[in-house]
């Protein structure tokens, strides 16, 4: 895992249809254009106050299960890297997951490496054989987050990939249509 400078990457994500957005927090969130080829999942538990995207297919899952999904839509993915970037700063993320992944070695390593960057919104280069930590950092933020500053977003610049975490208890992910049909059919007879 390393740090990537956020106007370095940004060229590469406008490339894929994604866009800057302040939200009234003055946060800085990342949307992407609507394409024919992309569908959105929303999954959310029942207390998350996120509305879904118009078109959306809207799945309830309890908070608890979120990272364990993500884990999964990380794995049909088939990416070679993503990039995570905060909402807010990494400072916050930082501050929201470090009790829970104090004794994790690899997230040591970064937060070491965050220490240089928790004042900015740089971009976390995260490759296959890394998701181990990314998934446990969001089960810590959606077991501890308490505001807006804990959202994160998990994009690529070489696809049009979004996927927006959410403290509350939501996650939204924006990808390629059939593979987001695949994942609705497992998570609904997974159900059944």
């Amino acid at each position: 895992m390393e740090f990537v400078q956020y106007r370095e990457v940004l060229p590469g994500l406008q490339e894929q249809g994604l866009i800057e957005a302040a939200d009234e927090e003055a946060l800085t969130r990342l949307e992407i254009e609507p394409q024919p080829r992309l569908k959105t999942l929303h999954l959310r538990d029942p207390m998350s106050r996120v509305p879904p995207y118009p078109d959306a297919f809207v799945l309830d899952r309890p908070k608890g299960d979120l990272s364990g999904i993500l884990e999964q839509a990380l794995d049909r993915i088939h990416l070679s890297e993503v990039l995570v970037i905060p909402v807010g700063q990494w400072r916050d993320i930082i501050d929201c997951v470090a009790f829970d992944l104090a004794s994790d070695e690899q997230w040591q390593e970064i937060d070491a490496l965050a220490a240089l960057h928790q004042n900015t919104r740089n971009a976390l280069a995260v490759t296959r054989g890394e998701t181990r930590v990314l998934v446990e950092m969001v089960r810590s933020l959606l077991a501890n987050g308490s505001s807006a500053r804990h959202d994160l977003t998990i994009t690529s610049d070489v696809a049009p990939l979004l996927i927006e975490v959410f403290h509350d208890g939501a996650l939204s992910l924006t990808w390629e249509g059939a593979i987001v049909d695949h994942l609705v059919k497992h998570l609904t007879a997974a159900v059944k």
